[in-house]
């Protein structure tokens, strides 16, 4: 189930007893009022978290449903990264190099608090690549079987990972995403863009390049489907996509059965044909663990 008042409020007193900063702070470029600010939003509201101008769409969906569950693991990440350079959640070990940490996000391109929580993850897990800026778009990608690992990592159970890289797919695999959405607690989308905008909906694009998360079961009704997704923490509300080809969709089913589905002002709809091409799927499985 989503994050009670008493788990947001425990969540909370843990900013409220942000330990003091060392010397030669970790991110030393970040300014800490800012950072907890942006820390109190996050908690409060989930989808306040924004990758921003960076390629961090699967970091940011997969911080998304943590804030949503255990907002408190979140934010004793965050602390422990900022205070010491290393967090750890479950067995997932984070440690970012030196070139992220005194890196200096922009104003405008992406919030200090998502940068320590997004790029921190990422960079970590780069063998050679640095995320040491918002422009770093090859070094920021993560594949879709990372974000798996990471779920697992801190202690979902029953993770299933069935996506793939380029098949063509239609209305069966529709279908199965449906009742997958109704049965697990998180789904996190594997998309092109294109399926979020108006003007690009119609596009025919084969491969992924983005990750979102779905934030109640599709519709299915008369040929056409409707998707309400968190994506780039949008102010602007609901987006309408229609008639156009839901190109190269692969998902990941995580969660239990008997979640309590909430709608945010600020998600994506995206409406598009049942009858899709190019579709692939799914990464699915049981509860995050309780405790």
């Amino acid at each position: 189930m989503f994050a009670g008042p008493m788990r947001k409020d425990y969540a909370l007193s843990l900013i409220d007893r942000f330990p003091p900063l060392p010397k030669g702070r970790p991110f030393p470029r970040i300014d800490p009022a800012e950072l907890i600010a942006g820390l109190r939003e996050r908690v409060k509201d989930p989808v306040t978290q924004d990758q921003g101008a960076a390629s961090l769409c699967c970091p940011a969906s997969f911080f998304y449903c943590v804030l949503n569950y255990k907002p408190e693991l979140y934010v004793q990440y965050v602390i422990d990264l900022f205070t010491t350079g290393k967090a750890r959640i479950g067995s997932l070990e984070v440690k970012p190099g030196m070139a992220c940490r005194v890196y200096q996000p922009p104003a405008g391109k992406i919030a200090p608090v998502d940068w320590v929580a997004l790029a921190s993850l990422r960079d970590s897990y780069n063998a050679i690549l640095d995320v040491a800026s918002v422009d770093d778009d090859i070094a920021a990608r993560t594949r879709e079987g990372e974000v798996a690992k990471w779920f697992r990592q801190i202690g979902y159970a029953g993770v299933h990972d069935v996506s793939n890289i380029f098949v063509s797919k239609g209305r069966k695999e529709i279908e199965a995403f449906d009742r997958d959405a109704r049965a697990y607690r998180d789904v996190c989308l594997f998309v092109h863009t294109n399926i979020l905008y108006d003007v690009k909906n119609k596009m025919n694009s084969h491969f992924w390049n983005h990750c979102v998360v779905v934030d109640e079961p599709p519709e299915v009704r008369n040929g056409r489907i409707a998707i309400n997704v968190y994506t780039y923490g949008d102010p602007q509300g609901r987006h309408a996509v229609g008639g156009g080809v839901f190109a190269q969709l692969l998902w990941l089913c995580i969660g239990a059965a008997d979640v309590q589905i909430r709608l945010s002002s600020r998600q994506i709809k995206a409406v598009i044909p049942s009858e899709a091409r190019d579709l692939s799927c799914c990464l699915k499985g049981p509860s995050l663990r309780s405790g």
